[in-house]
């Protein structure tokens, strides 16, 4: 069900976004869980009701959270990452 959920977010291009609520909210991964329940049915229009209670339920574990996070960190890597497209310049200055 991450990996679902991460294929999402990257197919979307919310990578970014993504990580930085991950990574704020993994100190208080109960209270995400709980909150996700809270917005289960705003967030039902992307994923069914099963796959959502899955999801909210494997939040809870921090384990979960840091191997999502990598996951998305290694996609955002194969596609060049935005900081580096933003940051690059293939022309040489002369």
């Amino acid at each position: 069900m991450l990996a679902k959920v991460a294929q999402l977010l990257i197919s979307r291009r919310l990578t970014a976004p993504a990580l930085f609520i991950l990574e704020s909210t993994k100190p208080l991964s109960f209270l995400a869980s709980q909150a996700l329940i809270f917005f289960q049915p705003f967030v039902q229009t992307f994923l069914s009701a099963k796959d959502y209670e899955v999801f909210a339920a494997a939040i809870e574990d921090r384990d979960n959270i840091e191997w999502m996070m990598q996951q998305l960190e290694a996609a955002e890597e194969r596609q060049g990452g935005w900081w580096r497209a933003s940051t690059t310049d293939d022309k040489d200055p002369q």
